[in-house]
């Protein structure tokens, strides 16, 4: 991928100097369906006004995924989740409306759900039952990881036993891996040695991984990781059977980085990825499988336009 020119970017309000190349496009594109929408920009083009996308939601796609994103928000300051505002209203490049904006409209069509999650997992999910955001079994509870660590996107599915099983997401959009800072992680790991070692066990692991994968840039796919390998041995969540999956852009080239590090400490290699449950997958991937899953469904230019915004036109 080569990176878009200093001169496009400036013309479409989207310079940042130490952007990576992928960043680069990706505040680019989201500059550019800001400029189609007529909505005025900030010094940088990816952000809105605070007060007119919290008035108008414009950060999101669809009436439905407002709502959404305004019950989930207040529920978060309820359940102590972390929602973070005013990014998830005002800035387009964040991953979090990202999250909403390809989830959303799932969260309400069980009967969609089923198809779109069949046509990525096929011969694992039978039917999907419920789709939630911002999810953990048990914040800070030590009986799971102990420490604040939550999917992005939920679901819970029933497999060809009727079993209840689940599927745990993180979703990364223009992020290098390294917005933890080694003194934030080092903090995290001593926080939570205990739990952290209870469950990176070498079922899953080589011997020794912990020593490299609690360090940036593979500490929060490790963290998310492991949260659901907790919940697989809670015997109170009673799934039958669950898997991780770290979800991101192709060209996100930091990214696929990590993700091949990250695969070297597994006991496993990556054509079995049942032993691990750590599955990397495509945002095109998914994209493209919903654009197919609502191919029959009348206005449902949303999910054409949730490509272009975020992928462009390649």
């Amino acid at each position: 991928m080569t990176k878009p020119t200093k001169e496009e970017r400036k013309k479409h309000n989207a310079y940042y100097p130490s952007d990576t190349e992928f960043s680069a496009l990706a505040r680019l594109l989201q500059s550019k369906w800001r400029e189609k929408k007529s909505y005025e920009p900030l010094k940088l083009g990816n952000f809105l006004d605070v007060d007119f996308a919290k008035e108008t939601r414009a950060n999101f796609l669809t009436e439905k995924i407002k709502e959404l994103v305004t019950s989930e928000i207040k529920k978060a300051k309820k359940e102590g989740a972390l929602i973070g505002e005013p990014r998830i209203w005002n800035n387009l490049l964040s991953s979090q409306p990202l999250c909403f904006n390809l989830f959303g409209e799932l969260h309400y069509d069980i009967d969609k759900a089923t198809t779109f999650f069949k046509k990525l997992f096929p011969g694992r999910v039978s039917t999907v039952e419920r789709i939630l955001f911002e999810h953990s079994p048990g914040r800070r509870n030590i009986e799971y990881t102990g420490d604040s660590s939550a999917f992005d996107v939920f679901v819970e599915y029933l497999n060809h036993k009727n079993e209840k099983c689940f599927i745990g997401i993180e979703v990364k959009y223009a992020e290098s891996l390294k917005e933890e800072t080694p003194q934030k992680a080092n903090e995290n790991f001593r926080n939570h040695e205990t739990e952290y070692k209870r469950l990176t066990t070498e079922e899953c692991f080589i011997p020794n991984a912990i020593n490299y994968l609690q360090k940036v840039p593979l500490s929060q796919i490790w963290r998310d990781h492991l949260l659901s390998i907790s919940m697989l041995k809670h015997s109170r969540n009673d799934y039958s059977e669950g898997f991780f999956v770290f979800l991101f852009p192709e060209r996100n080239t930091q990214c696929q980085e990590g993700v091949n590090a990250y695969q070297k400490y597994l006991l496993a290699d990556n054509k079995d990825k049942s032993k691990t449950g750590f599955y990397p997958e495509h945002l095109e991937t998914f994209i493209n499988a919903l654009i197919e899953t609502y191919k029959d469904v009348p206005d449902n230019d949303w999910t054409k336009e949730l490509k272009q915004r975020y992928l462009g036109n390649d």
